[in-house]
């Protein structure tokens, strides 16, 4: 009698504990379905944020082309100078004035035309080749941003305020048109690269914009989920979450609302796409626990005494992962009724750590988005100073103006358009000539570059070479009175790599400076304060990237200035 006892006690043991174990995956089912609901809703939002912050450059950019022609004298006093001038004299103010138009086009990659039109006379001056264009013009009642034929304009009017028409010049109009293929360009940043992403413009409240085929469902339920829900309710930049269900499977939308153009940036995304391995691991999971239970039942009397010692072992488990502990494994040998719940574990896990690797992927790329977004917040100080010179010289020297300008312009493009992919040395040399060019024109600096052909297209990371040229300047030549010569040197060593020298006469550094310089940018941490942040930073990358026998020396030059030699490796010795 007291062994029935026993045995039914451990049999309601076993089903208690069968139906803990059930309860504990599915509470653990849905807290990763919830991780990884959340995760990539704030991914997306991220995503979001930072394709949003993009149109929101590009409208002011815009704008501002269009309040500049507005206030332009040369425009506003057009029509009285066409009835002063001559013929001649008056086409070529036109022609000047379409040059000036055409030149933004130059200088943008976001506007498809701009355009000027009279309504008085029907004078338009245009960079569009559309006969009709001017038809747009006379259409338009209101300034501020319109879509009209598929396109998005910023109309700007003047004046500014309706007045006796006898107090100012003629009125007119400037128009500003964005590429549409560019603002749909901008979608591919606001979603991820899974095939059940997507994005759009709702624009106007029915029409939509896409650079890929929106789902029929979704685009169907547009106007009724997204604006007739919204309504006057969303503010501007908002961004907010709806879940919609379809034939398709279950989405999540997110809307944010861009009040100057009155468009909704809309993205989805099919969440059973990413918790379809959840589901599998779960069905799985109870197909071994009905297993175990059937095995368990037929056969609970010859795995008596081993029963305690499996079920502590995998509550065990469970409380490793509990704890965060993902890598824990149940190694088992023996093929018993325990084989498919310990396998429905160990495979439980793998899928996790895989969904967990999937988000970090996920994190690196939305990284790599806010650090192009970053580099066009590069080095105001520089920037700021270019300007103020262009100031100072504007009335005594154009020829200045130009060359400050054009090296300016060249000098920003190739930093706003860095990537990860490594440049070449010709390239990043030209970086530094624009740079030098700069400074020679305000610092009266002299500088030298020499590169020897065959070097030219050797691969190189970004912004290796330009950190050695600024320190030269600001470190060197600028300690030192009367110090001007900054020279880049290009070489190849003993060992098959790059040697590059950058030397100036300025005021140099004594022996033990030089050796206090070399140990600091040999530690593992970064430099206290900001000098030598960049020499240390440009230290690590260079042996990170192409090992440890590839670093940053400094020697004495000649003309009692300092010499920075980097050295690159050659990829069989450093493995970069």
């Amino acid at each position: 009698m007291r062994r029935k006892v026993t045995m039914k006690q451990f049999i309601y043991f076993f089903i208690i504990y069968f139906l803990l174990t059930l309860a504990l995956f599915i509470v653990m089912n849905q807290l990763s379905s919830r991780t990884v609901e959340s995760s990539l809703i704030h991914s997306s939002k991220n995503q979001m944020e930072y394709a949003d912050e993009i149109l929101d450059g590009i409208i002011s950019e815009a704008a501002l082309y269009g309040t500049r022609f507005v206030s332009d004298i040369d425009v506003r006093f057009y029509p009285q100078q066409r009835r002063e001038l001559g013929n001649y004299d008056y086409q070529m103010k036109k022609n000047e004035i379409l040059r000036r138009l055409e030149d933004i086009l130059i200088s943008s990659h976001v506007v498809e035309s701009i355009g000027i039109y009279w309504p008085s006379d029907g004078t338009f001056i245009t960079t569009s080749h559309d006969l009709l264009a001017s038809q747009i013009y006379q259409k338009v009642q209101a300034k501020g941003w319109q879509t009209v034929g598929g396109s998005l304009y910023y109309f700007a009017k003047y004046p500014y305020i309706q007045t006796d028409a006898g107090a100012f010049p003629e009125p007119y109009i400037v128009g500003v048109q964005l590429k549409t293929d560019y603002l749909r360009s901008l979608l591919g940043k606001a979603v991820s690269d899974a095939a059940s992403s997507n994005a759009f413009y709702v624009v106007n409240g029915k029409e939509l914009w896409s650079s890929r085929k929106v789902d029929e469902q979704i685009a169907a339920a547009m106007p009724e989920l997204i604006v007739e829900g919204l309504g006057d309710g969303i503010q501007d930049g908002e961004i907010r979450k709806f879940d919609y269900k379809s034939s398709e499977g279950d989405f999540y939308i997110l809307a944010q609302y861009i009040a100057q153009i009155d468009t909704y940036l809309v993205t989805y995304t099919r969440m059973s796409d990413f918790l379809l391995p959840l589901d599998r691991n779960r069905q799985a999971f109870l197909l071994s626990i009905a297993a175990v239970v059937l095995l368990g039942l037929f056969v609970i009397q010859m795995f008596y005494r081993n029963f305690y010692r499996h079920v502590h072992l995998l509550r065990k488990k469970f409380q490793l992962v509990e704890q965060g502990n993902y890598n824990t494994r149940i190694p088992h040998k023996n093929d018993n009724e325990f084989s498919s719940l310990f396998n429905g574990f160990n495979h439980m896990m793998g899928e996790i750590q895989g969904l967990f690797a999937s988000l970090e992927t996920e994190t690196e790329l939305r990284r790599t988005a806010e650090f192009k977004q970053l580099q066009a917040q590069i080095n105001p100080h520089f920037l700021y100073n270019s300007l103020f010179y262009i100031m100072s010289v504007a009335h005594s020297s154009p020829d200045a103006i130009i060359r400050m300008s054009k090296h300016l312009a060249e000098y920003y493009r190739y930093m706003t358009r860095l990537d990860t992919r490594p440049a070449s040395l010709a390239s990043e040399l030209q970086l530094a000539e624009h740079y030098l060019a700069i400074m020679s024109l305000s610092k009266q600096i002299r500088y030298e570059i020499d590169l020897p052909p065959e070097l030219a297209d050797q691969p190189v990371k970004p912004l290796m070479i330009q950190p050695l040229v600024e320190n030269a300047i600001q470190h060197g030549i600028e300690g030192r009175q009367g110090a001007c010569e900054v020279s880049i040197q290009v070489r190849h060593d003993e060992e098959g790599g790059v040697v590059i020298a950058v030397s100036d006469d300025g005021k140099g550094l004594d022996p033990a400076e030089i050796q206090l310089l070399a140990e600091r940018i040999e530690r593992s941490e970064p430099p206290e304060g900001d000098r030598g942040i960049g020499l240390w930073n440009v230290s690590r990358r260079l042996k990170n990237t192409y090992g440890e026998s590839s670093g940053l020396r400094f020697v004495a030059n000649s003309r009692g200035g300092l010499s920075v030699l980097m050295t690159i490796a050659s990829p069989t010795e450093g493995g970069g």
